[in-house]
């Protein structure tokens, strides 16, 4: 069996990359963003904005909706004192801090990304198509 000459194949997989990689941009920095608030539970909150509580249910559970509200527990309904959560270690809160950098540094690289493979390639048009397709098609399949 003749060897191919891997040069040959470092185009076409480089191309390929590119494509793949603004086809799936949008869900890529649509989770990292979600994905930090939820870090601290923000979205469970009860004063979160409703939007970023159905931002978090597609995050979580793949639904464009806020969940119903869940029926009190039985120890509200005997008025039965819950003991208050004890306090995050200090190395939990670090470590949450630390996720939610690498949500922010995650979403910044893929931007560059962007603006490398839209500034620098020569097929512009087939890029802003595959952002907008990467884009539209989760928000159609929820739609569904």
């Amino acid at each position: 069996m003749a060897k191919t000459n891997s040069a040959l194949w470092r185009p076409l997989l480089r191309q390929l990359h590119i494509y793949l990689s603004v086809f799936i941009a949008p869900t890529l920095i649509f989770f990292a963003v979600t994905g930090a608030f939820q870090t601290f539970r923000i979205p469970d909150q009860k004063s979160a904005p409703i939007l970023l509580q159905k931002l978090a249910h597609v995050h979580r559970d793949d639904m464009f909706m806020v969940p119903p509200p869940r029926p009190p527990a039985e120890a509200h309904k005997a008025k039965v004192p819950v003991p208050p959560k004890p306090a995050p270690k200090i190395s939990t809160t670090v470590l949450k801090w630390f996720f939610v950098t690498a949500s922010i540094i995650m979403v910044l690289t893929t931007l560059l990304g962007l603006w490398m493979a839209l500034a620098y390639s020569r097929d512009r048009w087939l890029l802003w198509w595959l952002l907008i397709a990467g884009t539209a098609a989760p928000i159609l399949m929820l739609l569904l």
